[in-house]
Parts: structure tokens; C-alpha cells; sequence
């Protein structure tokens, strides 16, 4: 149900100029939880296969660690893109943003399952841990100790 409605609804609201168009806005505000949810249902579907597993099984780490990967991500991204550093924001083509999107993220995702081996949370998730339960969590996992 929710990819027939919310598709149409997102049609509406493409083809009534988006958000300028106020029934298209009421439309595509109203059926977009429809859509969202079947794309979750999909997700939860595709996960239950090996395939899916197999996803899961690559992305949990940089997942258990999500604070210090956006932290770590902004910084590179502020680096590369802003005057702070490489200075390449509006000087490169789109598909080369998204290459270099690809490349952090793989990236982070090799690094976080390196990291993931021998402690038990991120710095940025440890540091936060520490501060919410004012003390110092042990860090390395139980096998590192």
C-alpha cells in the first residue's frame, strides 16, 4: 500500500512544482510517511536475506561508532570542500563530489571494522559515554585486555 500512494503522492508533488505548489505540498506531506515506511518494510525484507546479512555484517561497525564517523566525516568533508582547506566546493563536477563522498564513506567503513576489532566503542561514542555516566568506560574489547 505504501509504495502505490506514496509514489503517486511524490509524482503529485514533482509534477506540481514542489514545495510552490500547495496542494502538491499536501499531497506529498501526507503520502511521504506512506513511502518512508515502505522502504523501511523493503530494507527490513532485504536484510533477512543473505545478501542482506551479508550487508549488515559490513555496515555494523561503522554504525556502532556513527558519532565519530559523522564527526570524522564533516572534518574531512570541511578540509576538501571549504577555504579551510582544498577549497574544492562549486570547482568540481557533481559525479566528483559523489566519488569523493564513495571514497570516505568506504573509508570509514574499513576503518570503523579495523577499530571495532580492539576496542568496544568509538572515541567520539566513548567520550560521550564517559560524560553521560561520569566515569570512565573501559575502552579496549574484552579480548584486548
Amino acid at each position: 500500500m505504501g509504495y502505490p500512494i506514496g509514489l503517486a503522492g511524490a509524482l503529485v508533488f514533482a509534477s506540481g512544482g514542489g514545495s510552490a505548489n500547495l496542494t502538491g505540498l499536501t499531497v506529498g506531506l501526507l503520502t511521504a510517511p506512506l513511502l518512508a515506511a515502505a522502504y523501511a518494510a523493503s530494507l527490513l525484507e532485504f536484510f533477512e536475506t543473505d545478501r542482506g546479512r551479508w550487508v549488515v555484517a559490513v555496515l555494523a561497525p561503522a554504525g556502532r561508532m556513527s558519532l565519530s564517523n559523522y564527526l570524522g566525516q564533516s572534518l574531512l568533508c570541511v578540509l576538501v570542500f571549504t577555504g579551510v582547506g582544498l577549497g574544492l566546493a562549486g570547482t568540481v563536477a557533481p559525479a566528483v563530489v559523489l566519488l569523493i563522498a564513495v571514497a570516505i564513506y568506504t573509508v570509514q567503513v574499513a576503518a570503523s571494522a579495523a577499530w571495532m576489532t580492539r576496542f568496544r566503542y568509538g572515541p567520539a561514542e566513548w567520550l560521550l559515554r564517559a560524560w553521560t555516566e561520569q566515569r570512565w568506560p573501559r575502552l579496549r574489547s574484552a579480548d584486548q585486555t
